[in-house]
């Protein structure tokens, strides 16, 4: 009979660890934080130099630099709203050759409203490519862009990190008191 009170916690114990291991959305990675933005992104991707207008960021999948993830902030001139500056750019787009516009649709990322939108265009050596743009006003009132872009025939093999990106994506503090800074890096170390 003691030997059953012993088991049955430790069974329990196991299950409960068992479990939690299989609903954790966790993701084996590395974390950007440059130019006062942060997000999460896999390991099998890395950093990259972006030349796009207003890029603030870039990365790309390791195996294959055709698969980009782009961050830029929306330029002033095409808006003083997102709609505006999301309807400047669409019209922008319609004149890309190839182009052919697949979903656009409004949704909600932690709380934040954001428009998306799923187009194809064709490139400079006439591939296919496959793109879709989320984008959204942060808490410093600017409109940016989370562009993910692949070969048509490659698209979903790596869209679950543009999914990942999205969803983690914040403005980072740039400047704090240096107390705060002091904690910061002292965190770091531990």
């Amino acid at each position: 009979m003691k030997l059953k009170n012993i088991l049955i916690p430790i069974i329990m114990i196991v299950i409960v660890v068992a479990l939690s291991g299989c609903i954790t959305d966790s993701i084996d990675g590395s974390a950007y934080q440059k130019n006062g933005m942060a997000f999460d992104y896999p390991g099998n991707w890395e950093e990259a130099n972006s030349v796009a207008n207003n890029s603030m960021g870039a990365i790309v999948y390791s195996n294959d630099s055709q698969i980009s993830i782009v961050i830029q902030q929306v330029p002033a001139e095409f808006g003083s709203t997102l709609q505006q500056a999301y309807d400047n750019n669409n019209k922008n787009l319609q004149s890309i050759n190839g182009y052919t516009s697949i979903q656009e649709n409004n949704t909600t990322v932690n709380g934040r409203n954001v428009t998306i939108h799923r187009y194809i265009d064709v490139n400079q050596l006439g591939q296919q490519k496959e793109h879709i743009a989320s984008w959204m006003t942060m808490d410093d009132g600017k409109n940016y862009v989370i562009l993910y872009s692949a070969p048509v025939e490659k698209y979903e093999s790596q869209k679950e990190a543009y999914d990942h990106v999205v969803s983690s994506f914040k403005l980072s503090e740039s400047k704090g008191s240096s107390f705060d800074n002091f904690i910061n890096g002292f965190k770091g170390l531990i």
